[in-house]
């Protein structure tokens, strides 16, 4: 029997926006549930996201069911997938984050040119209007994208980066007698960052009745790190051909450590470079100022 005295049912404005919100949870795929279930649960230490502005775009991405329901979603749903689904957003939030954006930043501008013909005291011209909101209008469809494309980068930097240290681990943890998979898990459990996250799904997608080569295939098109591809060719390889994997973990563990030094090298030598642009046009006009300004105020005031 329903218990009509719950805070739940006493709210149905609530009752009904948790029912669109599971509805449109369900038009997910399992697998896409259990691959966001890591990025909500890192989401829950947000409080201003959580309580502010998820409620807010799910009620966008509710609106616009209409809008996005004929949009092919596959392409946006791999791009999330290779960012790690940050803040567990799902493909129609993000949607429903470009159309906000899309609407957002050209307000903006309509509001910030009267504000500039008011203080300079100049009529913009039609055409100015036209190609302002226009570049605005592409600017907040595209913010969203490139968001998204700088988080899927920084994670695979991050990743990356830890590929070798879990390696090690990996290795070690095979040598002492586990098994590949159980020496991937124990290490994954120990460890935040995307890498586990990644290991960790293909273990649950191996849960989910997926072959291991298959899932790891699947992990190796996902990420798109050149280093973690490598390595997970060099394991299908190895798992292929019956080679012993403490003796594969080991080689490209070593190799996987020379290329971080090599690339730690070849970013150092770039640096100079880097450095060039920053000193000739805001450091060096500002020592002139500091050491040129006080002897030119002197010839200016001796009468040359």
């Amino acid at each position: 029997m329903a218990d009509f005295n719950s805070p739940r049912s006493k709210n149905p404005r609530t009752n009904a926006s948790s029912r669109s919100r599971d509805d449109a949870r369900s038009g997910d795929t399992p697998f896409e549930r259990v691959l966001r279930d890591s990025s909500e649960r890192r989401s829950q230490d947000s409080t201003f996201m959580n309580r502010v502005l998820r409620p807010m775009l799910q009620r966008v991405a509710d609106l616009s069911v209409g809008l996005t329901q004929k949009t092919n979603l596959d392409a946006v749903r791999f791009r999330l997938l290779q960012a790690g689904f940050p803040h567990g957003l799902r493909a129609r939030d993000f949607m429903a984050l470009k159309l906000v954006g899309l609407c957002l930043v050209p307000l903006m501008v309509i509001i910030y040119i009267p504000i500039l013909t008011a203080i300079t005291g100049a009529q913009a011209p039609f055409w100015i209007w036209f190609l302002a909101l226009t570049l605005s209008a592409w600017l907040g469809w595209r913010v969203a994208d490139i968001w998204l494309a700088i988080t899927a980068k920084k994670r695979q930097f991050e990743m990356q980066m830890v590929l070798p240290d879990m390696i090690d681990l990996i290795t070690i943890s095979v040598e002492a007698g586990l098994g590949l998979y159980a020496a991937i898990q124990r290490v994954s459990m120990r460890f935040e960052n995307p890498l586990s996250e990644e290991f960790m799904r293909v273990l649950q997608e191996v849960r989910l009745g997926r072959t291991h080569l298959d899932a790891m295939r699947d992990l190796m098109r996902r990420t798109d790190v050149e280093d973690l591809a490598m390595f997970i060719s060099s394991l299908i390889q190895a798992e292929t051909l019956g080679v012993p994997i403490a003796n594969v973990l080991r080689v490209q563990s070593e190799r996987l450590r020379d290329k971080r030094r090599q690339r730690a090298r070849e970013q150092a030598q770039k640096a100079p470079l880097k450095m060039l642009f920053p000193l000739v046009f805001f450091i060096f006009p500002a020592l002139f100022v500091v050491i040129l300004g006080p002897a030119a105020l002197k010839f200016m005031s001796s009468g040359f």
